[in-house]
């Protein structure tokens, strides 16, 4: 679906100049497009972690990890969003899962 990958697309440019309500939009336009789209779960949830929407971040997450469960990228996210809540046991178990699944570290 071309208009979900643009709409992602835009996403991710709002994202890196700040401009975390309209990435937030952008990514919920991407997944009313296209459901499937797990990379765009990912960025709102990224998006939600730095608005500091934690339960929808890691709803995301959650939902990002359940549509392709071998992308570390998910499981790097919802570890940084399980820091911010001061969840280390959580948080270092999807450190772990992200780094097995060939995540570079940091």
């Amino acid at each position: 679906m071309r208009d979900a990958i643009e709409a992602f697309s835009q996403g991710i440019d709002y994202f890196r100049n700040n401009e975390l309500v309209q990435a937030i939009e952008a990514f919920t336009a991407a997944i009313k497009l296209d459901p499937g789209l797990a990379m765009a779960y990912n960025g709102r949830g990224a998006a939600y972690a730095l608005t500091g929407d934690t339960d929808k971040g890691i709803a995301d997450c959650n939902e990002a990890i359940r549509l392709d469960p071998e992308e570390a990228r998910f499981y790097r996210t919802r570890s940084l969003l399980y820091r911010d809540m001061g969840d280390e046991t959580k948080a270092e178990a999807d450190l772990a899962k992200a780094k097995e699944l060939g995540a570079r570290p940091e």
